[in-house]
């Protein structure tokens, strides 16, 4: 699916990472996110959800499209691991013995340095802290905490591939038990303050809320496709949301809300903004490397660290999408065209 085509998808996309450099300012500075006290989410998980909410709606777009399991991997790979793998590469060798409190040697062969390594190339087995980074920090031994979901992608990937596989993707009501489902997981999850596993080895807690979101965006697409919802939707999810907020479920409850926001902006926003940035789209560099620039600039006040910090990552963001993103989309196999008879 053209993704450019009639929606503010490109933006919304940026502004949900610049909202998640919003909400890592307050937390990698020593402070609490203000949202969090009057709604019981923050603004970056609020940034999260709209990306797996976007993710749900073009993901399952992009397999009926062209419904071949091996091509959607070669796209769903070629789309998040280049600019994923390099920018592990960049933490692991640049960034890591620039400021690391140990000798070099120390650093490149001890044990840490190489499983972050191996372990986020592998996506699976993600690692948060290199040896001897950030471990003074108010957020100490996080090099790069937007990472871990990157790992929850791609087994939404694998999820829009069996459903598809099924035939279930245009089943609207198959849809929609799917998404109430993990709503339930979600609030479960939220109102128990489990913190556990809900996939051994694969997924924790965290996972819940966002895949919530993706899977309302499988639901959205079907049911009500390029369209934006009524405009009744959004006060009353907003009055919802604010009925949870002082209860532990209102990261659930700002689901519905959040979605009604962005599917009535991504189709009512007029065409003049919906491609802020032309034909580079900074969502996706801005959302990988934003932390690591924030660990290094924790001395600052939030509000300091975070506009500081858009200026500098939108520029690398723009580095990435010119010569990693889009050389490595430029591979995508397209669909055969039919062979016709004479």
């Amino acid at each position: 699916m053209n993704s450019h085509r009639g929606n503010a998808f490109d933006l919304l996309r940026l502004a949900a990472a610049l909202l998640v450099v919003v909400g890592h300012s307050w937390v990698l500075t020593g402070h609490v996110d203000p949202l969090t006290f009057l709604s019981g989410t923050n603004a970056g998980d609020l940034g999260v959800g709209v990306f797996f909410l976007l993710s749900g709606y073009l993901v399952s777009s992009s397999w009926l499209s062209d419904p071949s399991l091996k091509r959607f991997a070669a796209r769903r790979a070629l789309r998040i691991y280049p600019a994923y793998a390099l920018v592990v590469l960049v933490l692991t060798f640049l960034l890591g013995p620039l400021v690391t409190t140990l000798t070099t040697g120390e650093y490149l062969f001890g044990g840490g340095t190489w499983q972050f390594l191996l372990g986020n190339l592998s996506v699976f087995h993600v690692q948060f802290d290199l040896p001897g980074v950030f471990a003074g920090n108010p957020y100490p031994n996080a090099v790069d905490g937007s990472l871990w979901t990157i790992r929850v992608e791609v087994l939404c990937y694998v999820g829009v591939a069996a459903l598809g596989l099924l035939g279930f993707l245009r089943c609207r009501w198959i849809l929609l038990s799917v998404a109430a489902a993990l709503m339930l997981v979600a609030t479960v999850v939220e109102v128990s303050g489990y913190h556990g596993l809900l996939l051994p080895g694969l997924l924790d807690y965290q996972a819940a809320v966002p895949i919530a979101y993706f899977g309302v965006g499988m639901a959205y697409r079907e049911f009500i496709g390029a369209q934006p919802p009524p405009w009744w939707t959004l006060p009353v999810t907003a009055f919802v949301w604010a009925a949870l907020w002082i209860t532990p479920a209102a990261p659930v409850g700002a689901i519905p809300f959040v979605a009604a926001l962005t599917y009535t902006i991504a189709f009512r926003a007029p065409a003049a903004v919906q491609r802020p940035t032309g034909g580079y789209d900074l969502s996706y560099g801005t959302y990988l490397l934003a932390f690591p620039l924030q660990q290094l600039l924790s001395g600052l006040p939030a509000a300091a660290n975070a506009a500081l910090t858009a200026v500098i990552v939108l520029a690398l963001a723009a580095l990435s999408w010119r010569f990693v993103e889009r050389p490595a989309l430029r591979h995508k196999p397209s669909r055969p065209v039919p062979a016709t008879t004479g």
